[in-house]
């Protein structure tokens, strides 16, 4: 009778301590990807600040410039719905609009030389840093809590709480072309 209690003590045991690793497994993916949430947010509040300060500079581009702003309000309304596909779509949109922004503003000196758009640039670029660092940690977090859910005896415990493993917050498919593309190198006195 003793042996019966002591196994079931160890289970009930085992049980609590599996349980309690999953919820923090799980309370770290979401706490990650809270963090994504308010980097990008803090992306989303530079462009149009951005823009602005271009947009004085240059006022004859005011298509792209509204490319840009409409693509940030798309990436706003993505990360309002909380969908993960949505937002790794609308994401790599807003990255691609804004390297074609930076591409223009590289060949027009005029605008790279004002003190604001310079400012404003360091800290969007800061702000990828952030969105990549927090990714990076979410998709840890994502991983060590889909390990656990495959793993035996803490699957067991996850089916009986209803947990279920969390996606990734992978590269949007222009964002892996990018990625994928070799770099074309133009050296001042290369030969071709």
């Amino acid at each position: 009778m003793t042996g019966i209690f002591i196994a079931v003590i160890v289970l009930v045991l085992g049980f609590v301590i599996i349980q309690n690793r999953l919820a923090a497994a799980q309370n770290a993916v979401y706490s990650g990807f809270s963090t994504i949430q308010i980097q990008l947010k803090r992306r989303h509040d530079l462009v149009p600040q951005l823009v602005s300060s271009v947009r004085s500079a240059i006022s004859q581009e005011n298509r792209l410039f509204d490319a840009v702003l409409a693509v940030r309000q798309k990436a706003i309304e993505a990360v309002g719905h909380g969908n993960l596909d949505e937002m790794r779509d609308a994401e790599a949109e807003l990255s691609a609009s804004l390297r074609q922004f930076f591409g223009y503003a590289e060949h027009h000196p005029e605008v790279t030389s004002t003190a604001n758009v310079l400012e404003l640039q360091k800290q969007l670029e800061e702000s990828e840093d952030q969105i990549s660092a927090a990714r990076r940690l979410y998709n840890g977090n994502v991983q060590h809590l889909n390990t656990m859910l495959d793993a035996i005896p803490s699957n067991w415990v996850g089916y009986l709480m209803g947990m279920k493993k969390a996606d990734l917050f992978a590269l949007g498919d222009d964002e892996v072309r990018a990625v994928q593309a070799i770099p074309e190198i133009d050296l001042p006195g290369a030969r071709p």
